[in-house]
């Protein structure tokens, strides 16, 4: 008994030298060590958790609809939403036809000047221009109510190059407006602007945005509409803006640019 009381006494005062783990194993106890353990982990996890609170999961983060953009310079590339169609012997595509399919939507104008065009589609009519008049959207949209004009058409590309896409909003000098100017091209917005109370002349040409397309049909969008004290108002005017391939200055859409499917409803 004493022997083996000696050589425990000879391990301990070995391991008691060199091993600071067991010194904190005598000092603390089985017990303390295993609870000093778990109190680490649980303050590694709520570490943890607090990191993954202050920097979201990318798919936990809201996000508003995406929007090119003309300061970065770029060509954006973009895939057409379909295949060009045969063409007819006056060269017009086969089911199509030039010009949008315009609609009346009701809009909702938030605290902070948001503006929410809802999806629902209050009137249906064609529209042939490059360019719709506050007038047009007048006569087609309900009466006492806030509403814009909505445009979708197809952008036709025979030719592969460069293309660049904008719009111009103008309004003589009448009495203020708020006027909302959008523009889609592809699976994204263009332009998204909300001009207020606007009371001078104004002939405002947005950033041109440039893509690198290949022929195909590509799908386009506009939104545009003017009011003042939650009524519609004149004038106003919406003209889209293309710049074709070789081409150094953006003009109004020509007759074909744009394509609506089937016949006028």
């Amino acid at each position: 008994m004493t022997a083996t009381l000696k050589k425990l006494g000879f391990i301990h005062r070995r391991l008691w030298g060199r091993d600071e783990l067991y010194r904190l194993a005598v000092l603390l106890g089985p017990a303390s060590l295993l609870g000093c353990l778990l109190a680490a982990i649980l303050w590694e996890g709520i570490a943890v958790v607090g990191a993954m609170n202050s920097h979201p999961l990318p798919w936990a983060v809201p996000e508003g609809p995406r929007q090119w953009s003309a300061s970065d310079g770029q060509r954006h590339t973009v895939q057409p939403s379909s295949a060009l169609p045969s063409m007819r012997p006056d060269g017009t595509l086969a089911g199509y036809e030039p010009g949008w399919r315009a609609t009346i939507n009701p809009i909702e104008v938030g605290a902070a000047s948001q503006v929410d065009v809802k999806t629902t589609v209050l009137a249906v009519f064609p529209f042939d221009g490059s360019s719709i008049d506050m007038e047009r959207l007048l006569i087609a949209g309900p009466k006492n109510s806030q509403f814009v004009g909505e445009g979708q058409a197809f952008f036709v590309v025979k030719t592969p190059g460069i293309y660049t896409l904008s719009a111009r909003l103008e309004r003589p000098a009448a009495p203020p407006a708020d006027c909302l100017v959008r523009l889609a091209f592809g699976p994204q917005r263009a332009i998204s602007n909300l001009k207020l109370a606007i009371s001078t002349e104004l002939s405002f040409t947005y950033d041109p945005i440039s893509f690198d397309l290949q022929p195909g049909l590509y799908s386009t969008a506009w939104a545009f509409g003017c009011w003042h004290d939650h009524q519609m108002t004149t004038p106003g005017r919406l003209t889209v803006l293309v710049g074709h391939p070789g081409e150094d200055a953006l003009l109004p859409a020509r007759l074909n640019d744009f394509v609506r499917l089937g016949a006028a409803p």
